[in-house]
């Protein structure tokens, strides 16, 4: 598959995945339903490795790369799972937008990547007065939504780190390989998590809940992860993390139209500051060409 199809894939996917996280938790506790949905992922990644013929590793770049995964997997995903519990999804998708900004601090330090130059330094500022646009503009603050936004937060250094651990260490893993190894790195993690938070199975499961248990493990890991493994390995860490920043807008009104969260006018002009924001990111090459031709003019002007 080529890498723009792949790209707007994980786009599209992940700008749902809010939305659903949530309605999973209709009639399941929040750790039952992670623990479900990536049970089910890995099942059905383990069916797919012998028609695909893909073996998995176990050698050590493998094991850290699975690892690595498993820190936004487990960690990342468990938070925002907690998280819809205090906030509204379409908020949760919100605060997501900050992953291209911590992702590109950490890839400095940990990656030596120079990808943050004072073009996309300003395109991510710009993407963030989106955000507080969206923010402001479109959704609601309760005094008692404080837990949620710090694990909201925690959600996305999670996811960062995540991001760039894999660069790191995912070499040429096929990704059927990352994502089967990865659920089955860190599918004992949901099971120690839903033990010691819950432990108990449900009495009754709502068709609500189990529609959208069944779409986050197809849809949102099996098929989402195997996309986003692909494109993590032609991307920098800090362009994989851009796919946050552009979920916002449509996750809020997909929040509004099947949940029934508030959105308003906000929304159309923070996602236009941040559609805005993503192209000069996108072409800050072009841009930076551009104004050093201005300044080369302006300095040859006879005065």
């Amino acid at each position: 598959m080529k890498l723009l199809p792949a790209y707007l894939g994980v786009v599209l996917i992940w700008s749902t995945t809010p939305l659903a996280v949530k309605l999973s938790t209709d009639s399941l506790d929040f750790s039952f339903a992670a623990l479900a949905r990536m049970s089910l992922s890995t099942l059905i990644c383990c069916a797919l490795l012998l028609p695909l013929r893909v073996r998995l590793r176990f050698d050590r770049p493998a094991l850290k790369a699975y690892a690595s995964a498993s820190l936004g997997m487990f960690g990342s995903l468990s938070l925002t799972y907690a998280a819809v519990g205090y906030i509204p999804s379409g908020l949760v998708s919100v605060i997501f937008g900050l992953a291209p900004v911590v992702a590109g601090v950490l890839a400095r330090f940990l990656l030596g990547e120079r990808s943050l130059n004072p073009v996309r330094i300003g395109a991510l500022m710009l993407a963030l007065l989106g955000l507080g646009v969206v923010f402001s503009g479109t959704l609601r603050w309760e005094a008692d939504s404080w837990p949620g936004l710090l694990l909201s937060l925690g959600s996305v250094l999670m996811f960062a780190l995540s991001n760039v651990l894999i660069k790191r260490h995912s070499g040429d893993l096929h990704p059927l390989q990352h994502t089967t190894g990865s659920l089955l790195f860190t599918l004992p993690l949901f099971v120690l998590s839903w033990s010691l938070l819950d432990g108990e199975l449900p009495q009754e499961i709502s068709g609500t809940s189990l529609s959208a248990v069944l779409y986050l493990a197809i849809v949102g890991s099996v098929i989402g992860f195997l996309l986003y493994f692909r494109v993590l390995r032609y991307l920098t860490a800090t362009q994989a993390a851009l796919i946050p920043l552009m979920t916002p807008p449509l996750a809020v009104l997909l929040g509004a139209l099947f949940a029934g969260e508030a959105v308003h006018s906000g929304t159309l002009l923070g996602g236009g500051l941040i559609l805005l924001a993503l192209a000069g990111f996108q072409f800050d090459g072009r841009i930076q060409r551009l104004l050093q031709g201005r300044r080369a003019q302006a300095v040859h002007v006879p005065g």
